[in-house]
């Protein structure tokens, strides 16, 4: 039997993490949220990387892997105070598993022309904070239906098992337009009836495993307020795709802020 490469030896399982990332400004605070992603990313022996599928990195006619060794952080916003726009995550890429990922699931093609997202190193920061990791991006194929990245998601299950922790990075509810005014007024933690309504649907689902029942989010209670487009609700589908009949979900966080924006985590294991 030919000996492998260390970073493509079989490894014990990593678990998944599906991480509702909120505003960018989360990279510079101290609050219940961070402080749970700085419990998360404690309770895990490293990783030998992490693959992100990031809410904030979305592509047409195909579905790429970042392949730098160095990925450039992106700020992809704005509005936010300078010290945001200087915060620097310099984790290293991973060519390796970007190569391993694009030779095994033919979907997927390398690229270098992204880096790391707000959605990707907004959380990893907290998760990992000594940036030693090696990071990397999968893109999600925003012309593509809901159940084609359930599938293309199990095609990734083999990285589990050579030492990649796979992290969704996205939103459940998530309505911009309807909690920018709550914004600048000072109402933070609370949620609107539709949100907690379509909150409570999706973690139900999310509690059985059932993802393929995620798909009709339009026709769920609150469906149509809260995801008024799926870029947010897609990483959700990754994450959960992943989980295995031997394996559970469990809330690492759970909070509506506000009044549109679900910051629920879950981890399978």
């Amino acid at each position: 039997m030919p000996i492998l490469p260390i970073e493509l030896r079989s490894s014990d399982r990593q678990p998944v993490w599906f991480i509702g990332h909120g505003s960018p400004m989360n990279a510079l605070m101290d609050n219940p949220f961070t402080q749970s992603l700085n419990q998360l990313g404690a309770s895990i022996a490293p990783p030998q990387a992490v693959l992100v599928v990031s809410a904030h990195w979305l592509t047409r006619g195909g579905t790429f892997v970042q392949a730098s060794p160095e990925p450039e952080i992106l700020y992809d916003f704005g509005g936010f105070p300078r010290e945001l726009h200087q915060y620097q995550y310099p984790a290293p890429g991973s060519p390796f598993f970007a190569s391993a990922l694009a030779d095994e699931v033919k979907a997927v093609q390398p690229t270098t022309e992204w880096g790391l997202d707000h959605g990707a190193w907004t959380v990893l920061c907290h998760l990992f904070p000594k940036h030693n990791i090696p990071c990397f991006e999968l893109s999600i194929n925003y012309s593509r239906p809901l159940g084609y990245h359930i599938s293309l998601a199990r095609e990734l299950q083999f990285l589990r098992e050579k030492g990649v922790l796979i992290l969704g990075s996205g939103n459940i509810v998530h309505n911009l337009q309807a909690s920018v005014p709550n914004l600048s007024s000072g109402q933070e933690n609370f949620g609107y009836e539709w949100a907690q309504e379509f909150d409570v649907w999706s973690a139900q689902l999310i509690a059985d495993k059932n993802v393929e029942g995620l798909l009709d989010y339009e026709r769920a209670p609150g469906g149509r307020y809260a995801v008024p487009t799926p870029d947010h609700y897609i990483p959700l589908l990754y994450s959960l795709a992943l989980a295995r009949e031997d394996e559970q979900v469990h809330t690492t966080y759970d909070q509506l802020v506000y009044g549109g924006i679900s910051m629920r985590c879950f981890e399978v294991r």
